[in-house]
């Protein structure tokens, strides 16, 4: 299965992210199926309803990555 992930972000921090790769490992390590798409534009971004940024949307749904960023709980929303 492959789990689709957007990365919410303001549009000055989008550059650089170490979001991604955070994401990228923890799939690697766990042998995960994901896709990655990082969104910064405001009318991009508002779709989610979100005014909390960073925050990812993991198969539809949004969550706020100050609260699940490490990898133990990113991993519990992967699986």
């Amino acid at each position: 299965m492959n789990t689709e992930i957007k990365i919410l972000h303001s549009s000055c921090c989008a550059k650089g992210s170490p979001i991604k790769e955070q994401l990228e490992g923890i799939a690697k390590e766990n042998n995960l199926n994901i896709s990655i798409e990082e969104l910064s534009k405001l009318e991009d971004t508002m779709v989610y309803g979100t005014m909390i940024f960073p925050s990812l949307v993991i198969n539809g749904k949004v969550y706020d990555y100050k609260k699940y960023n490490t990898n133990d709980k990113l991993l519990s929303l992967l699986n």
